[in-house]
């Protein structure tokens, strides 16, 4: 049976509700100044070396990314550069992006001036697009792709145009080399359709030819992935190991809250609005994300894998509320009321704070509110500061003592190795230009490459302890110095000059590579 029939439906093109250009317009210029102001306030972060090394190295994939975070790093740095404000442009315009897809979702949805204008308030005001539309890395991306399938999905269900059903597999191609976890996404459409009337969806022409669209988008990966054995098993392996062991449900349930803190009222009604009666056309995007958060719990996914289910229940909030408030200041006071939620957990969701005042804070929420999720790191323990601020400090001081390594040996043959790809791409980002030569490491990306032989005499180590094999190899060490910022989360990590060797460099260089590949 035609589903336009079960449901009454025909192209809505006429009757959607025209964009309220003004107020978008308006929330993405104060988007725009937020993050311009606040996007140099800190340093970078420990992952942005590793984008910015990416794009030095094109290539269909990485040990831990897929390609597209490659590209638009090498695009960036053949445009606007390096710098920290360049390299952030490109997550503040997604986000940006992001807010007007999620407006045009509600318009989609039947939201009005108002509706529309409140869920991209909402989109404004959450923490889940503002510190991910700081940081260069795939997540805000991800988001983005997240958002812009469910965007096809309640297109399709508005028009039962078949060429929505092409874009959703566009789209899924283009997430897919963005970031694996959009799998997860498709799992929850391809269940949430089994649970609608749009089940047929899933046997379609339509479907078979979205497939195609996204196989050729994501062959050129899987190849890659075939030709290096798969690294991303091993990669997903080492995670679910040291990081994922230690997501507690109770911090994956608080992170959900408070990801969406301010933005509570709307998105919880966006929930609901997709489970009443009168909405049943556009039910399946609540099942999507009840399906979606399940899978990410059991397989105890982290916190933020969860944000792009949020959008659409946004979206829908926006059409909630509308119908809910019918007086002005009711329609005044709940974007205030967010607002309000918001300022004191901004400095959480955004580096708003100079360092000082961000550990007082900090400090506050521990011992007088009790609330210790945001400083609780992948390793399990609570620190002064979230991770991700610990991550953007100390970074310029081992490059600078990297630098100095390199001039104290300055005439022989060096070898600098670096113990994570932190330090790696930190040093190679401040000694652009400074003579010294690239760094190695067996993390991360780095290992694809590493040479096979050398022929230096010379180790700069980079580490935040001398190995024993090192200290075992060489009979001159000399330590050069340390990251001496407390609040780094590289505090320690030290730089030695090792010379003399007691057997050739090149030797136990081979050694420790082909062990090293073996694993």
């Amino acid at each position: 049976m035609d589903v336009k029939l079960v449901f009454g439906v025909k192209n809505m093109k006429k009757h959607l509700p025209p964009v309220f250009l003004p107020g978008l317009l308006s929330l993405v210029l104060v988007k725009l100044l937020l993050h311009i102001y606040t996007n140099t306030l800190w340093g970078f972060h420990r992952d942005e070396f590793l984008y910015l090394s990416l794009g030095r190295h094109l290539d269909w994939g990485y040990w831990s990314n897929p390609p597209l975070i490659g590209w638009v790093s090498a695009l960036l740095q053949a445009t606007v550069g390096d710098s920290l404000f360049a390299i952030r442009l490109f997550p503040m315009l997604v986000s940006c992006g992001l807010m007007v897809l999620v407006v045009l979702m509600a318009r989609e949805l039947g939201a009005g001036r108002y509706g529309q204008f409140l869920a991209g308030v909402a989109m404004l005001l959450t923490p889940a697009n503002l510190r991910p539309g700081m940081l260069f890395q795939p997540v805000m991306p991800d988001i983005f792709f997240w958002g812009l399938l469910a965007y096809m999905v309640i297109r399709y269900v508005n028009t039962e145009h078949r060429r929505y059903i092409l874009f959703f597999g566009l789209a899924f191609g283009l997430s897919f080399v963005n970031k694996y976890s959009t799998v997860f996404a498709l799992l929850g459409v391809a269940g949430a359709l089994l649970l609608s009337p749009y089940r047929r969806v899933l046997w379609s022409r339509g479907a078979a030819w979205a497939a195609l669209a996204a196989a050729v988008l994501i062959l050129p990966n899987l190849i890659w992935q075939y030709q290096h054995g798969f690294p991303v098993v091993t990669h997903m392996q080492e995670l679910a190991e040291n990081q994922l062991v230690n997501v507690r449900l109770g911090d994956f349930l608080t992170a959900q809250l408070f990801m969406n803190l301010s933005v509570i009222p709307v998105w919880v009604a966006g929930l609901i609005w997709f489970f009443l009666p009168a909405n049943h056309r556009f039910r399946l995007l609540g099942w999507y994300f009840v399906l979606v958060f399940l899978l990410l719990l059991v397989l105890r996914g982290k916190p933020y894998y969860t944000l792009g289910l949020y959008p659409p229940l946004i979206a829908a909030g926006g059409v909630w509320w509308e119908a809910a408030l019918r007086r002005a200041w009711q329609r005044v006071a709940l974007p205030v009321l967010m607002t309000l939620i918001l300022l004191p957990a901004l400095p959480l969701g955004l580096p708003v704070l100079p360092l000082p005042k961000m550990m007082q804070y900090c400090a506050y929420l521990i011992e007088k509110v009790g609330f210790e999720g945001p400083m609780r790191w992948e390793d399990g323990r609570i620190h002064p500061l979230p991770q991700d601020y610990a991550d953007m400090m100390g970074w310029e001081e081992l490059g600078q003592l990297a630098i100095e390594a390199c001039r104290a040996a300055e005439g022989e043959d060096i070898l600098l190795y670096c113990e994570n790809y932190g330090q790696a791409g930190a040093v190679d980002y401040y000694g652009q230009g400074k003579g010294i030569p690239p760094a190695v490491s067996f993390s991360d990306s780095y290992r694809l490459w590493l040479p096979r032989q050398i022929s230096a005499n010379t180790l700069i180590y980079i580490n935040n302890e001398l190995g024993e094999d090192v200290a075992e190899l060489f009979e001159d060490i000399q330590l050069i110095g340390a990251i001496a910022n407390p609040h780094a989360r590289e505090r320690g990590t030290s730089v030695y000059l090792c010379r003399q060797p007691r057997q050739p460099l090149g030797e136990f260089w081979q050694q420790a590579v082909s062990r090293v590949l073996a694993e």
